[in-house]
């Protein structure tokens, strides 16, 4: 009989132990597919957005769409611990992109739910981008140089701008933040340049 009542709970807990594998299991494969669709699919969501903003503003769609990865995960309802907003993390108020983009488009203030559709997000921040890139057309790196203004202000980029236009800039970004934000939208705008390149 002991032997038998052994048996029977190494049975019971054996089978016990294949469901909980089994639901481990399905969880990790739901959260893998959710997870990847997610990463894969929200750039696609708005790539039509995002070329015709490029075109139109004359930036690189792939380094648009590396700056909205970073500010994002291309989540158009994300917002920002200081107030950014949408796609592209734009700063509403006073002195910032919005009131900016406003002004010189002769626009009324959008209001802040009107920041959040897609369209008009990648619109302020594809011209605000491309505002800052105009910036820097003499550096080599002018690129990063203008990812430092969208982070950090033009003031601040300007202390980091190298003292010859063949210069690096990247040592020289005082602010930690700002220098990891750089590093990760260049990284990211070069997989995407990678991956045009194997498209062709």
């Amino acid at each position: 009989m002991y032997p038998l009542a052994m048996h029977r709970t190494y049975r019971k807990k054996q089978f016990l132990f294949w469901i909980i594998f089994g639901l481990i299991t399905v969880a990790i494969v739901w959260m893998l597919s959710y997870y990847s669709y997610e990463y894969f699919s929200r750039g696609s969501t708005y790539e039509e957005l995002i070329q015709a903003a490029a075109d139109r503003h004359g930036i690189d769609s792939r380094l648009l769409k590396a700056v909205i990865w970073q500010e994002s995960r291309f989540d158009q309802y994300a917002r920002g611990s200081k107030g950014e907003v949408g796609l592209m993390q734009i700063m509403p108020g006073p002195k910032h992109a919005v009131q900016d983009w406003a002004s010189r488009h002769k626009e009324k203030l959008p209001c802040i739910g009107l920041l959040y559709n897609p369209s008009l997000n990648i619109e302020i921040g594809a011209w605000y981008l491309s505002r800052a890139l105009s910036h820097w057309t003499k550096y080599d790196a002018g690129i990063e140089l203008a990812l430092c203004e969208y982070n950090a202000g033009y003031s601040k980029a300007k202390t980091w701008c190298p003292p010859t236009y063949d210069g690096e800039v990247m040592d020289r970004i005082s602010y930690n933040s700002t220098r990891g934000y750089v590093q990760a939208i260049m990284d990211k705008y070069h997989e995407y340049l990678g991956l045009t390149k194997e498209q062709d």
